[in-house]
């Protein structure tokens, strides 16, 4: 590393660490004051709030560094371009791509980095952050749910119940359609209640329809034609979410979740966004470089109101096509990637056209 690249990055990483520390303190106080009247009604020590706050912090790491990244980028090149110091650095003939270089390697090394902080400290960190707080506030969550739709046996079995309850371990208002191999209809159960005895459901005054050879339709009551043994966990209220789940399981949870037929767009998409998410650091710094020199005065106000301006451009623009892959009107991999690409395209252009 050549003697100018040194002297822009140690101009750089001091104000990226007091910038990272301003933000984390900054999302912690945000958190710590939307949930204090709660804890004050709740009688919660100030123990308990202390070691919310130490769980929170990886989780505010990943959301400042970004900003931090950007902040500290567009004020240290604005401080130089102040300073003359890189008027008289590109009159000597050494480039910007060059001295950025640097920067930039560093800016892509450390979103790699971020992915696996992410997925190895962030995601247990936030599970147990929020687990303690809900302990701590005494929110308790029902598992039951309404109007579900669970596809069973690769799809040979169909199960829809108006409601479960999950306290008594029990379906209300049952029905399930038995297919074969090649999709025919077999027999439709109808039960107005049925209950888990750990193994199976047990229907209660079922009705079964059982359609023949010849397509004719016969019923019966109570004999039922296939074990019902979907498990009770299936047709729970979904509280999880691929944010506090590792890759690799979360992976696996929504292939569960492609499996049992419920919605999974909206998991597929923040598993996604898992990927893209670590490149945001490496994309500010492009918008960094290229606007942090036409700043001539109040160099650091303006860093910070450029700082702002973008991250929150970006993360609006991510939350809605983030929205629009829930509703399923763009695709998962589209709702995370969309925001991403078309930053990078347009950092692309205003580098073009940075004083060099």
């Amino acid at each position: 590393m050549k003697l100018l690249q040194r002297y822009l990055m140690q101009q750089f990483l001091p104000v990226c660490l007091v910038a990272l520390l301003f933000f984390v303190v900054l999302l912690e106080l945000g958190d710590l004051f939307v949930n204090f009247w709660k804890y004050l009604q709740n009688d919660v020590s100030v123990a308990n709030i202390f070691k919310v706050m130490w769980l929170y912090i990886p989780k505010c790491i990943s959301f400042s560094m970004p900003m931090s990244i950007l902040f500290a980028s567009s004020y240290t090149m604005g401080n130089m371009y102040a300073r003359n110091e890189l008027t008289s650095i590109f009159a000597s003939g050494f480039p910007l791509y060059a001295l950025i270089l640097p920067l930039l390697v560093f800016g892509f090394l450390l979103s790699l980095s971020m992915f696996f902080f992410e997925d190895n400290v962030v995601i247990h960190s936030l599970y147990e952050k929020n687990k303690l707080n809900k302990t701590l506030l005494k929110q308790e969550e029902s598992l039951s749910n309404t109007n579900i739709v669970v596809l069973s046996d690769s799809g040979k079995i169909i199960y829809t119940a108006d409601y479960y309850q999950d306290a008594d371990v029990k379906l209300y208002a049952l029905l399930v359609i038995v297919r074969d191999e090649q999709g025919a209809l077999l027999n439709v159960i109808q039960a107005p209640v049925a209950a888990w005895n750990g193994t199976e459901w047990i229907t209660e005054q079922a009705v079964v329809y059982t359609v023949g050879p010849d397509r004719s339709v016969t019923m019966t009551r109570n004999a039922i034609p296939v074990p019902l043994k979907e498990l009770p966990s299936t047709f729970k209220r979904n509280t999880t979410s691929v944010d506090e789940l590792a890759s690799a399981d979360a992976k696996k949870y929504i292939a569960a979740l492609k499996k049992a037929g419920l919605p999974y767009a909206e998991q597929l998409s923040n598993y996604y966004k898992r990927f893209s998410f670590p490149l945001t650091i490496f994309i500010v710094l492009f918008f960094s470089i290229s606007l942090g020199g036409r700043f001539r005065k109040n160099i650091m106000l303006m860093s910070l109101l450029l700082s702002l301006a973008v991250a929150v451009s970006y993360y609006v623009l991510q939350m809605v096509t983030m929205l629009f892959a829930k509703w399923e009107y763009i695709s998962p991999s589209a709702g995370a990637w969309f925001p991403v690409i078309l930053f990078v395209f347009l950092s692309t252009i205003i580098l073009r056209y940075a004083r060099t």
